[in-house]
């Protein structure tokens, strides 16, 4: 068999490094939980894990809408430059590329934290104010700029397979690192990021912030001066400075965007309108510089208060949205295209609602009850988007019922909560 067929098989194999890997996320965030608990040293909360883990679906189930142009300016620059890409006959080939890969992502990542336009996407993996291995999977669904810094990589002739390949790779060892359970591990933290480095890069405290840039050789960091060593006298406090206050996934995705849009338009200089998107986050247009501290306490936690009823029903929300976004994965090319794009607002939507539940919302009943309504419309206005919608027509109008009586089981079980409080 020649390299072309074998390259072609190993990348069969490699491509789908995320996707082997994603019973062994679930099956380690179990055993975290539970050696927490053991240990009386609960790092998770549930509102902060849903939330972060609806973000991690939400990511994911974007590609749906194919809105990604990375390929075309890559495939573009390559044909116009004429680059021929090489085949990896040699296990250092791949070395070689991962240790690359890691080199470029550096720069993304650290760039992600220095320029606004990139940190309006990353922040949101940054949003989380417990630290675990949930939190490794909170992430953007708008990151459409920073497959720029691997353009190097495919401009010297890298295959796409071998980028996907040692890109999964390199995002899967990231995973474990999002852990309080792991302490130093003595010559492993000089070289590698592990546990210990990481906990830092996602500290807010002011020693602490902007280090630790990257995704597997710690050594990227020690060269280029963002290195910082975890003190044992200070412990880090996690989340971003200007908590999101929000377990809203879109708003999470859209809140920098936001603010960095009406400061380009405030700002009442035209460098300043162009220069705030590649400025830090600190960076302010003359005159728009922030008055106030962030009111509400630095350390404080965004946790508000839920009846154990939210909390199962939440829970169970969960687990139907992420069985829903896998299913649409699976069957998006039986469905006509406004059919996709009309299940992918609804799951969406569907988060926004289990948002606002996590947050108490006083108009939580009523949205939810919209939401449901919409459902069990689905056989009225599903076949004007896709005619060969039936089956998924069936299902959602089978989750808009079931969701139906749930909705009514919680009202009166929360009428009744709140009645025994009244009375204690």
């Amino acid at each position: 068999m020649g390299a072309g067929a074998d390259a072609a098989n190993l990348y069969n194999c490699l491509m789908n490094f995320v996707e082997i890997a994603i019973p062994f996320f679930i099956l380690a965030m179990v055993v975290e939980l539970a050696y927490g608990a053991w240990k009386k040293n609960q790092t998770y909360r549930l509102n902060d894990a849903v939330a972060s883990l609806m973000m991690g679906s939400l990511s994911q189930l974007v590609g749906v809408l194919r809105l990604s142009f990375a390929a075309v300016v890559f495939a573009g620059a390559v044909e116009l430059l004429g680059v021929v890409a090489w085949t990896p006959e040699h296990w250092w080939h791949w070395v070689a590329a991962f240790v690359a890969y890691d080199f470029c992502y550096y720069w993304k990542h650290r760039f992600g934290h220095e320029w606004r336009i990139m940190w309006a996407s990353h922040s949101a993996h940054h949003q989380s104010e417990e630290y675990n291995l949930s939190t490794a999977l909170r992430q953007t669904s708008t990151d459409y700029i920073g497959f720029v810094f691997y353009l190097p990589m495919y401009l010297a002739g890298t295959p796409a397979y071998v980028m996907i390949s040692v890109g999964t790779l390199n995002l899967v060892y990231q995973f474990w690192v999002h852990t309080q359970h792991v302490d130093r591990l003595g010559v492993l933290d000089y070289l590698l990021v592990t546990p210990s480095n990481h906990r830092v890069h996602h500290a807010k405290n002011s020693s602490y912030i902007d280090k630790n840039y990257g995704g597997f050789f710690i050594i990227w960091d020690r060269l280029f001066g963002t290195f910082c060593d975890e003190r044992k006298d200070e412990k880090p406090i996690y989340g971003i400075t200007h908590g999101l206050r929000s377990w809203n996934p879109l708003w999470a995705n859209a809140i920098v965007w936001w603010h960095t849009l009406i400061l380009a338009v405030k700002a009442p200089r035209w460098r300043d309108k162009f220069a705030v998107w590649f400025k830090g986050p600190g960076w302010f247009p003359q005159g728009l510089e922030p008055r106030d501290a962030d009111s509400v306490g630095w350390a404080d936690q965004y946790n508000p208060s839920v009846p154990q009823s939210t909390k199962t029903y939440v829970f169970l929300q969960y687990v139907v949205l992420t069985a829903a976004g896998f299913a649409l994965t699976a069957v998006q090319g039986d469905l006509a295209r406004p059919g996709v794009l009309a299940v992918f607002g609804l799951i969406a939507g569907s988060m926004y609602v289990v948002g606002l539940w996590l947050e108490h919302r006083s108009y939580r009943f009523v949205v939810d009850l919209g939401r449901a309504l919409l459902l069990i419309s689905a056989g009225l206005w599903m076949p004007l988007l896709a005619a060969n919608g039936e089956g998924t027509t069936w299902v959602m109008q089978s989750l808009g019922l079931a969701n139906l009586v749930l909705l009514a089981l919680l009202y009166r079980l929360q009428l009744s909560e709140r009645s025994v409080a009244a009375l204690s």
